[in-house]
């Protein structure tokens, strides 16, 4: 019993799925552009209780670019070898963009506090990492695998 209180007092760290993901990206590109590995350094310090995979990070700007909503452009870095991959926020998608945040921020006040985990079993765009549903693979969104 002592364990199962633990987990309500400090519950593990939650992974954001697809929908999540294009939340938060949308967020940090309303502010400013950004890269890949920013965005996920940035989930972990604004937000410690969350993670971000690289695949699903991957999905999530795959979904942007196919959606017309972002676009990308090479930034040379003085401390690296290679120019960094910078994503943008297309001016016609801002919008739609901040018409997200209102139910993003929500999710968040919903999601980060202490008692989350006993008010929400896992819903859309929540991927407990440490048990997925049977032949799902994680960061990947079929019906019935959130």
């Amino acid at each position: 019993m002592a364990a199962i209180c633990a987990f309500f007092e400090q519950p593990p760290i939650q992974h954001l799925g697809l929908e999540l993901a294009v939340c938060w990206i949308l967020e940090r590109l309303l502010v400013h552009d950004s890269y890949p590995t920013a965005l996920m350094h940035d989930l972990s310090d604004a937000h410690p209780k969350l993670r971000l995979s690289e695949t699903v990070l991957q999905q999530a700007i795959h979904f942007l670019d196919h959606e017309g909503a972002i676009s990308c452009y090479s930034q040379r870095c003085p401390s690296r070898g290679r120019p960094r991959r910078m994503l943008h926020l297309l001016d016609d998608h801002r919008g739609a963009a901040q018409a997200l945040m209102p139910p993003w921020q929500h999710w968040l006040e919903e999601n980060e506090g202490p008692s989350h985990s006993s008010a929400h079993a896992s819903g859309p765009g929540f991927n407990p990492a440490a048990h997925p549903a049977p032949g799902c693979r994680p960061g990947v969104l079929p019906a019935g695998c959130q």
